[in-house]
């Protein structure tokens, strides 16, 4: 038989005993996320990558190594007052080309350790939507860039402008082509649409964010942005893009402007696709078509005296 005691079947249940209201209710406190350091409250890290740190890093490598390079490679050619680098535009061509090479190989092993994912996977590259969507992105940078060309034609220009300096010979402008159609609009594409894009969003939805238990969890469940934070990054990363290119295009503050559009435009393709890899082939055949457009009204850079008339 069994030891434990048989149950009364005609017994009548015990009512559960209940508990005062005061000790049902919880408080709802507001975390400080920013400062919250104690270990039984930590949340951990929102994986948003890049954000502004990691921007203000890759520009500082970028500029480090351009500054590097621009001085070795004058230096050899013992070049050192202004006017005489502004006379050899294409030692200058060398020196930015060897500066954004040297940047990428700092960045590209640094970044993935801080990031813990691969180089193309932090930045978001995802070349596949790119080789789906070529076609369309190819003509869109040729549709683009033919807008701006005729858009210039109302807008007032200086008579001769720094980029002007590019076009003297052909070997020169064929450097310059390649250039601007390869290592200029990826590492454009990097810096602007790559890093201070995504991490200017990140920091916009990080000032918008509800200082509150559901608005850390909302925080840390998800790393996608807001519309308004993407509409932000746009507007605001599009203005140093379009200001690196005032001095090339002698502060022409209309083609400035166009170029402001441009870039938006850019920006649109890169959070549309969520492919760096597609802005990247939008900016270069924007370019591509400029140059091309360029050789076929020079019979092929034989004739560059027709692009002073």
């Amino acid at each position: 038989m069994s030891d434990y005691p048989t149950p009364d079947a005609t017994a009548e249940p015990k009512p559960l005993p209940v508990l005062p209201v005061h000790a049902l209710s919880i408080e709802p406190q507001a975390l400080d996320i920013q400062h919250d350091t104690d270990p039984a409250n930590d949340h951990g890290n929102a994986r948003r990558i890049p954000h502004l740190g990691h921007a203000l890093l890759f520009f500082v490598i970028v500029v480090v190594s351009l500054a590097f390079a621009l001085i070795v490679t004058f230096g050899i050619a013992h070049i050192h007052t202004p006017a005489q680098m502004l006379a050899h535009p294409g030692l200058g061509l060398i020196a930015q080309a060897a500066g954004y090479l040297g940047a990428l190989l700092i960045s590209v092993p640094i970044f993935p350790l801080l990031w813990d994912r691969s180089f193309a996977n932090g930045i978001h590259w995802n070349f596949l939507v790119a080789a789906r969507r070529w076609p369309r992105i190819v003509v869109t940078g040729f549709l683009l860039s033919v807008l701006v060309m005729v858009a210039t034609h109302f807008i007032t220009t200086p008579d001769h402008a720094p980029i002007d300096d590019l076009l003297q010979n052909a070997r020169l402008i064929w450097a310059t082509a390649f250039f601007a159609v390869i290592l200029g609009p990826f590492m454009e594409e990097l810096a602007f649409r790559g890093f201070l894009l995504p991490a200017l969003a990140t920091a916009y939805d990080w000032l918008a964010l509800e200082r509150s238990p559901a608005g850390l969890q909302r925080w840390q469940s998800s790393s996608a942005h807001s519309n308004a934070a993407l509409f932000f990054a746009a507007m605001i990363s599009s203005i140093p893009f379009a200001w690196m290119h005032a001095a090339q295009t002698g502060y022409a503050w209309g083609v400035v402007v166009m170029l402001y559009c441009v870039s938006l435009a850019l920006s649109y393709v890169r959070i549309r696709t969520r492919s760096l890899a597609c802005s990247t082939l939008l900016h270069a055949s924007y370019n591509f078509t400029i140059f091309a457009l360029l050789f076929v009204s020079t019979q092929g850079f034989h004739r560059l005296e027709k692009l002073t008339r």
